[in-house]
């Protein structure tokens, strides 16, 4: 009862018949011998629970013949309906009328059904969660064509297209904001109060315009919007398999031929300790149906279900579940700092010069290499020449160098211009005097924790531009919340040691590495993973890395778990595990908080469907016949089979509130 895909409204309403039309040919199988005399009632009594099995139960009696290849929950319930029926007809042959048990093979029959429909319903009620979130996106945008408004189908839309959106509509895809605007971010985040954006933020698909008619610029298009992959890769989890039920199908592989040994077994005991048919035969049915692993099946994909459908209510979307499986065994989570743990919108903060060269002469040639760089230290060179009112000059021949620098040739005067932009260490290995920088500046620029970038011409050094960066709101809480959790929580980055200390210090982070370069990154993670002695023993570190920039996608493949912020790279966001729909870092909180509930609840539906099993077996095999004449009909069995199912549902209904 396992996998497959969501059922539809229409084969959901369609699966409660063949339930209602067997029980009711159940209890006519039932009713026939106690209402009808002799043969007349037992021949009813066979009619209808063979109508019961040859209508809807031959999917069990297939089953049966591949119990020591591919055995499964249905090949128990095949064996013991094939089972019931021989007792019975045993019985007739032998003269005993009233102990027949056609009704049993059709009440196994019924029940099963019935757990089945109760599955489907469950997976009904999760599909509609997700209709949900699936309708709440616009199916048209007002396109703008020479300034007139269209309405245009989403799959119409291009990057660079200009929509308006009016207040109480959702922004139809990622755009850029030509102006401030307020948004009901709460399908992406659970945050209920409304966000003020500034011109030229990016807005995600699905947002809710709650302040004035906006006009804003497409970014991203519909379908890769972070929102439509969360919407599509949900309901693709509704279907998929993980490991976590493959290890449950082996389990089921083996566990039913053992269960078909013990029913043999206590059979036999029952024949030769109390040599009645109805006795051995009985207890045997009552020992396969009893342990039937219903329940033990919908464990794991129901608490599966559950949690996908509550990541993506939060803004969440987890590339696979079997992230499920690893988050347990997570001891630290390292983070990236640019754009992850800061709000990655670093500011130039001034401009020190070295030899009473002009700051804006500086800034201009910086600017220039920079000028095309996405890099965020990039754009707040960018920002701050433009405010200034400093032009760029131009420029060729850029070269970047991934985690120290940028260098370029720089045309003033005509006059072509080395200019080479970067940490200091970057300029010194491109041959520049490391005694040219003043010791008064060079002390300032390694006791700040503001980011230096230095800037060079012609092998002579210039001067530095100071930037600082904002810690994100909620860091703080959320890395110390982390660490209440038990994780070692620390920092990776390619900032100099005493930014990146004097961040941890502020932070309260554990462990800290600096002037990490981006191909370093993930060569740390794997590091990090190796054992470590401590005593006696060793430690085995399963580290999470949570990132955004392109040169953190080899970290995030890396690490034991990926987490990806809203706002990253596309590399990254493919390499990640977890992606976050905003930039909210209290969400990774959020995501280990749901990834680490869905594993508790998994366990709690395998030790509920496995506690079940371990009681009632002994009390099916008629361990207290003896002593009080009391066993298990194999009717009854088949309604305790059915509660067991029926328990592991609520239970994931339940975790679907929380």
């Amino acid at each position: 009862m396992t996998g497959g895909s969501v059922p539809s409204r229409k084969k959901l309403r369609l699966s409660v018949f063949p339930w209602l039309i067997s029980f009711v040919l159940a209890a006519v199988s039932m009713a026939a011998p106690m209402l009808l005399e002799g043969m007349v009632g037992v021949l009813v009594s066979a009619a209808a629970a063979t109508a019961v099995i040859l209508i809807y139960g031959r999917k069990f009696l297939t089953s049966v013949f591949k119990l020591f290849r591919s055995a499964s929950m249905n090949t128990l319930i095949g064996i013991s309906i094939i089972a019931s029926f021989v007792l019975s007809i045993w019985n007739i042959q032998q003269g005993h009328l009233h102990e027949i048990y056609f009704e049993s093979a059709a009440f196994i029959a019924a029940f099963v059904l019935l757990g089945q429909y109760f599955e489907a319903l469950i997976h009904q009620r999760m599909n509609d969660q997700m209709s949900k979130l699936a309708e709440l996106l616009p199916s048209k945008a007002r396109k703008l064509v020479n300034n007139d408004e269209v309405l245009a189908d989403l799959d119409d839309l291009k990057v660079g297209d200009r929509v308006r959106v009016l207040v109480g509509e959702r922004v139809p895809a990622n755009i850029k904001l030509s102006q401030d605007a307020t948004f009901d971010m709460s399908i992406l985040t659970g945050e209920a109060n409304p966000l003020t954006l500034q011109q030229g933020d990016d807005v995600p698909q699905g947002a809710l315009n709650v302040g004035q008619p906006l006009t804003a610029t497409v970014v991203k298009l519909a379908g890769d919007s972070l929102y439509s992959q969360l919407v599509s890769h949900v309901q693709k989890t509704l279907s998929e398999r993980t490991k976590i039920e493959a290890k449950v199908d082996r389990i089921a592989t083996y566990f039913v031929p053992t269960v078909v040994l013990i029913a043999a077994g206590v059979g036999l005991y029952w024949w030769t300790a109390a040599p009645e048919p109805s006795l051995y035969f009985a207890t045997a049915i009552s020992v396969l149906v009893i342990a039937c692993p219903c329940a033990l099946g919908m464990a794991t994909p129901t608490a599966l279900f559950v949690g996908a459908l509550r990541a993506g209510r939060n803004g969440i979307l987890i590339k696979s579940l079997d992230v499920v499986d690893r988050v347990a065994d997570l001891t630290m989570v390292a983070f990236d700092k640019t754009g992850t743990l800061t709000e990655g919108k670093p500011s130039v903060q001034r401009v020190k010069a070295i030899n009473n060269i002009p700051g804006k002469d500086i800034l201009r040639l910086a600017l220039s290499v920079e000028q095309e760089s996405e890099h965020p230290y990039a754009t707040a060179i960018r920002n701050h020449a433009n405010s200034e009112k400093v032009t760029s000059l131009p420029y060729k021949n850029i070269k970047v160098a991934p985690g120290r620098g940028i260098s370029g040739t720089v045309t003033q005067d005509n006059k072509d211009l080395d200019v080479v932009v970067g940490n200091l260490v970057w300029l010194y290995e491109n041959n520049f005097d490391s005694t040219q920088v003043p010791a008064d500046l060079l002390w300032e620029a390694e006791g700040t924790t503001e980011t230096s970038i230095w800037v060079g011409v012609d092998k002579q050094i210039l001067g530095v531009i100071f930037l600082a960066d904002e810690v994100r709101e909620g860091a703080a809480d959320t890395l110390a919340a982390l660490a209440e959790d038990g994780y070692d929580v620390g920092l990776i980055t390619g900032d100099t040691e005493i930014v990146a200390k004097g961040l941890a210090k502020k932070l309260k982070l554990k462990f800290v590495h600096a002037d990490v370069l981006p191909d370093e990154k993930a060569t740390l993670v794997k590091r990090l993973h190796e054992p470590k002695k401590k005593g006696l023993d060793f430690v085995y570190n399963k580290v999470a890395f949570v990132g955004d920039g392109v040169n953190d996608a080899p970290a995030l493949a890396q690490a034991h778990l990926g987490v990806a912020m809203g706002s990253g790279a596309a590399i990254s966001q493919t390499a990640a595990d977890v992606v976050l729909l905003t930039n909210d870092i209290r969400q990774v909180g959020t995501a280990f908080k749901i990834l680490k509930q869905t594993k508790s609840l998994i366990t709690q539906n395998l030790v509920l469907s496995s506690v079940y099993n371990i009681l009632a077996i002994p009390l099916a095999a008629g361990v207290l016949y003896s002593w009080t004449s009391f066993r298990l009909n194999p009717m009854i069995a088949a309604v305790a089979m059915a509660g067991s199912s029926l328990t592991v549902l609520l239970n994931s209904l339940r975790a679907l509130r929380a």
